[in-house]
């Protein structure tokens, strides 16, 4: 039976206890959400001008990369019309020089070449002629020729 009575004892008293916090926390939260409501505007006003300060360094960083930019396109229109105006100034191109070179030279390479004549065979290298390449001086003459 004690033990009934202090358990029961101890249920009045948590739920008076809770009440009398609730009522406590009332009535400083009355007090402090005025503090709240005042300290948040603060923090996001804080936050307000943080993000301010980032976009305006954002769009500045973005303002200089056009600048140069639109410098890099003025050089390269630049360079186009020098290009264009320059062209009969300038030296010719080595392709003339090389065509020219390469025209002397395999002329001279054709006269260099052997002529053949097609019913005369081909040379035989070996040490001593046998079957068909047996050389025969008449042959040799020829070929010179």
């Amino acid at each position: 039976m004690e033990l009934l009575v202090s358990l029961a004892l101890l249920v009045v008293g948590l739920v008076i206890g809770f009440f009398v916090g609730r009522f406590f926390q009332q009535k400083q939260g009355a007090g402090n959400s005025a503090q709240t409501e005042k300290h948040v505007k603060e923090i996001l006003a804080q936050q307000a001008q943080h993000h301010i300060h980032q976009t305006r360094q954002s769009l500045e960083s973005i303002e200089s990369q056009c600048d140069v930019l639109k410098q890099q396109i003025e050089e390269y229109e630049m360079l186009l019309t020098q290009g264009n105006d320059s062209e009969d100034s300038k030296v010719p191109f080595y392709g003339e020089q090389a065509t020219t070179y390469l025209r002397n030279n395999l002329k001279k390479s054709d006269k260099a070449r052997v002529k053949r004549v097609a019913d005369t065979q081909p040379r035989d290298f070996a040490n001593s002629g046998s079957g068909l390449f047996v050389g025969r001086s008449e042959q040799n003459n020829a070929e010179k020729q």
